[in-house]
This record gives C-alpha cells, structure tokens and sequence, in this order.
C-alpha cells in the first residue's frame, strides 16, 4: 500500500509541476479595493486549492471527532443493555401454577 501512495505522490507532483510550467503568465489579483501585484496564475490557483483543502480537513476533523464521541456513547448503552440482558438471563423461571 506504501508504494501506491508514494506513487501517486510523484504522480501529483509532476502535474502540478508541469501545471506552474504552463501557467507562468502574470496576473494581478483585486478583492476589495486591494490589489497584489504581478503574481504568475499558478500562484492564486495553487492557494486556492490549498485553502478549500484545509477547510475540507477542518470540516472533517469536525466530523471525525462528533461520530467517535457516538460511537462512544453507543457502546456504553450497548454495555448496559448486555449486562441488562446477563442478569435477566439469570432470573428463575417462574411456574405459572
């Protein structure tokens, strides 16, 4: 499994690589009366990408940690409910007569 993803790292690399190559082309970027200045377009692009995937781990690690905390609580109720179900198990019988 190692070398699949160690594979596919070079594999990432290299395009994003030939991706700043190809896109040397120098832009100016504006937001609110702010302006930065000639920039190549790889560079905002690259940023870009870069910001949405660390709001996606944010948003995962979010996530992540709300469904450990149930299934957290799922297996204390599943304990309590197996120990419930041992004692019931340990009732006598009783004679309908």
């Amino acid at each position: 499994m190692n070398w699949i993803n160690a594979l596919l790292v070079v594999i990432l690399t290299t395009l994003a690589t030939m991706f700043a190559a190809a896109n040397e082309a120098k832009v100016m970027i504006g937001f609110a009366n702010l302006t930065s200045g000639a920039v190549p377009l790889y560079l905002p692009i690259f940023t870009a990408f870069l910001v949405g995937f660390a709001g996606g781990m944010l948003s995962l690690s979010f996530s992540r940690r709300k469904h450990k905390m149930e299934i957290e609580h799922l297996r204390q109720e599943n304990s309590l409910l197996q120990t419930e179900v041992n004692n019931l198990r340990n009732l006598p019988l009783q004679d309908e007569t």
